[in-house]
């Protein structure tokens, strides 16, 4: 999301046009501008797990295949959609790409921390200084979180800054503890809470960033005595530190030499089972440790990585670390649809090698959002019974029959003529905006019975003869439209805005289309360019109108179209004979596939503010009159595919489009044109919600949304002046 509006653009790539320089608002982005998104049909699981597997002598294994392997969510064997080994990466997403060392000052005697350090130290030297896999280090101190500038594989230049207390870089601060009587036990206990917050902002920094990471905490964490400070909702604050590490692909250990404190020590292994809801927390186990399911020897186990506590040599133990965490497997899988948020589903790998154990992700929290969840509505109608219940609202009060008409779909598609006539029979704003949105969002659906007619279908010969027929009417009529000017006016219906407390696992309740914004442009056609200045502009308080253009209706959509529909990869067939507005149409259905058609998708934005830019296959309908070869209607439905991001997620931020253009006659400079009157253009797509958690601002990935323009060109006057010289024309006196 950019500026708060959504920049999505439909175009061709025959067209030159762009926006004139009174409309700043849009800035499309050209072919040559924007490159294109690699999307594809094919994608991988939704979650994606990292897998270690060792022998009985605890060293890792290699060699395996995906048939080795059996996941088990919740106790059921669940398809893998994809299998990976690190032995065999060809790129980042399939290694360890960073190790992060966690220096704890603050649960760390001076003694201890100072041990802690020098063994950092020896073991960022080792080797010269080369590290093989780049190494950050962060110091949680008693001021603030503090870290290197960036990974690097300079390990002297890295030990320099640890043995000198050089941290270069404040993640955030602690304001100062003014507190004569703070011992360390103390402080420990009021600096809880941020230790916890350093391991989710080593995270959060992490999660758009490719292949796995390590985390190496150095000391023995936070002591499970201690209240949280969120314990009203404690829960959410486990969700979602599991889940963005999860995420991040971070897997934790813990290492020491030296024995846990007694407020710090505790049964860890009868808590590694993930939380399923607020009222577990409240049970006496968790009310003795109510800290247990934050603690970091349970973290750690639930994220695939050991508990080395007591090591005898923390060098040698770094190193295991590393080593354990460098050879995996990936996979992932799709989860089951959710009802409700936050559902808890535990993991298991299960190997068919007998003496070889696997460490995992030990569960996750499956959501809604993790899947479309398009609006259902209450009713499907036809288009008969439609005009039923319009003809039984007499009487009915407008915000009545407005709802009725927000929770009913139609099954067929609405003509124009007869949208007009009930349209015009209705009182109400707002039952009216209801009545097009109802019918906009049928347009791509089949007429009812009654308007298919049951003539006779022309041979191939007819048929190419109505096509050759188009294909010169494009040619020699559209293509040379004169200049002119007309209004086009713009009605667009969205869902309701989330509030910022709306949480974003789960889809709105009421995903239902109002009208949102109304604009009004001065469209100019001038040299084959579309331009357009915006004139009056109104809507709903607090609405913004989210940009959904479409670009290239006037003339080359439609030679693109033909030419696309015409490639040998592509196809055109006959559909049908179908009463229109205009009288009988010859309905045509065309498939455009192949690498590179001229039609794209340009949607704002991707995570981080990239421009999303895909070049689809698409298909549609287009309606023409028989005997002249005119286009009356032209539909184009497209479903960009899904991209892949460096955390290895699948994303499909476009789900579909949908276009559709009826043409008319229509009067320019004393000649008859057929041109557009009327579009509709639909989107569903997943926009980019800014999230902020435990004072990190991040961004994800919000539920579906659909936007649909209801658009009417009227008023189209010739551009420019016209001149007549009149013959004996006597100049009248002073």
């Amino acid at each position: 999301m950019v500026g708060g509006l959504v920049l999505a653009i439909l175009s061709f790539s025959h067209v030159q046009s762009a926006p004139s320089q009174a409309d700043p608002r849009r800035p499309i982005a050209t072919e040559r501008e924007s490159a294109i998104t690699p999307t594809s049909t094919e994608r991988e699981g939704l979650i994606h797990l990292d897998v270690t597997v060792t022998d009985q002598a605890a060293e890792p294994v290699s060699g395996l295949t995906s048939t080795g392997f059996t996941l088990l969510d919740n106790g059921v064997a669940t398809k893998m959609m994809s299998f990976r080994a690190s032995e065999h990466a060809r790129d980042d997403y399939e290694r360890l790409t960073e190790v992060v060392l966690v220096l704890d000052e603050v649960n760390l005697s001076p003694v201890q921390f100072e041990l802690a350090k020098r063994e950092t130290v020896k073991f960022l030297r080792q080797n010269g200084g080369r590290l093989v896999t780049p190494i950050s280090v962060y110091w949680f101190a008693p001021d603030g979180l503090y870290a290197t500038a960036r990974p690097t594989n300079d390990g002297s230049a890295l030990a320099n800054d640890v043995a000198h207390h050089r941290p270069p870089r404040l993640i955030w601060p602690i304001p100062p503890i003014h507190d004569r009587y703070m011992t360390p036990a103390r402080l420990r206990g009021y600096l809880w809470d941020k230790a916890l917050r350093t391991l989710y902002s080593i995270t959060v920094e992490r999660r758009d960033k490719p292949g796995r990471k390590l985390v190496v905490w150095m000391g023995f964490g936070w002591p499970v005595t201690e209240r949280f400070e969120h314990i009203e909702t404690t829960f959410d604050y486990i969700v979602e530190l599991s889940t963005r590490m999860r995420e991040a692909r971070i897997v934790l250990y813990q290492i020491t030499d030296w024995s846990d404190p007694e407020n710090f020590n505790f049964d860890y292994p009868n808590f590694t089972s993930g939380i399923h809801g607020e009222s577990e927390l409240k049970t006496p186990s968790y009310q003795r440790e109510p800290s247990a399911p934050l603690a970091l020897q349970v973290l750690t186990i639930q994220s695939g990585g050991q508990v080395l506590d007591k090591s005898p040599d923390i060098v040698r133990g770094l190193e295991n670390c590393v080593r354990d965490a460098s050879r995996f497997y990936t996979v992932s899988f799709d989860p089951p649809h959710a009802e409700q948020p936050d559902e808890n589903h535990d993991l298991k790998v299960q190997l068919g090698t007998s003496g070889s154990s696997a460490r995992t992700t030990s569960g996750y929290y499956d959501q809604p959002v993790f899947y479309d969840q398009p609006y259902v509505p209450v009713r499907r109608v036809s288009v008969r019974e439609l005009g039923q219940i319009l003809a039984e609202a007499n009487g009915q009060s407008e915000d009545k029959l407005a709802e009725h008409l927000n929770s009913v779909e139609l099954t067929e598609r609405l003509r124009n003529s007869l949208l007009s006539l009930w349209e015009d029979r209705l009182r109400g704003k707002n039952s009216k905006a209801a009545l097009v949105r109802l019918a906009d969002a049928s347009v791509f659906l089949s007429p009812p019975a009654d308007e298919i007619l049951s003539n006779v279908a022309p041979d191939r010969g007819q048929q190419r003869d109505m096509l050759s027929r188009t294909g010169k009417y494009v040619d020699d009529v559209l293509l040379k439209l004169p200049d002119f000017f007309a209004t086009r006016t713009t009605i667009q219906f969205q869902q309701r805005s989330p509030k910022e407390t709306d949480t974003w696992k789960t889809a709105l309740a009421d995903q239902s289309l109002h009208e949102a914004v109304t604009e009004k442009t001065t469209l100019r056609y001038r040299n084959g360019h579309e331009e357009w200045d915006t004139q009056e502009k109104t809507g709903s308080r607090g609405a913004k109108l989210k940009d959904l253009s479409f670009i290239g209706i006037f003339g080359p959509i439609l030679n693109s179209v033909l030419a696309d529909a015409a490639r040998a990869d592509s196809t055109l067939t006959w559909s049908g004979w179908e009463r229109g507005d205009q009288g009988q149409e010859a309905v045509f259905h065309y498939s455009v596939q192949g690498t590179n058609p001229s039609y794209a998708v340009v949607d704002c934005c991707l995570r981080g503010g990239t421009v999303f830019r895909a070049k689809p296959e698409y298909h549609g309908e287009l309606a023409i009159d028989p005997d002249t070869g005119a286009v009356l209607r032209l539909t184009i439905q497209s479903e960009p595919g899904w991209i892949v991001e460096p955390d290895l997620q699948p994303v499909r931020p476009v789900k579909a489009t949908s276009m559709m253009v009826e043409y008319g006659p229509v009067e320019i400079g004393g000649h008859k044109y057929i041109c557009p009157y009327r579009s509709v253009v639909m989107m569903r797509s997943r926009p980019v919600r800014p999230l902020v958690f435990w004072d990190q601002k991040f961004e994800i990935y919000a539920p579906y949304e659909t936007l649909l323009d209801d658009v009417a060109y009227t008023d189209y006057h010739k551009f420019g002046s016209e001149s007549r010289i009149l013959p004996s024309l006597e100049v009248p006196p002073n």
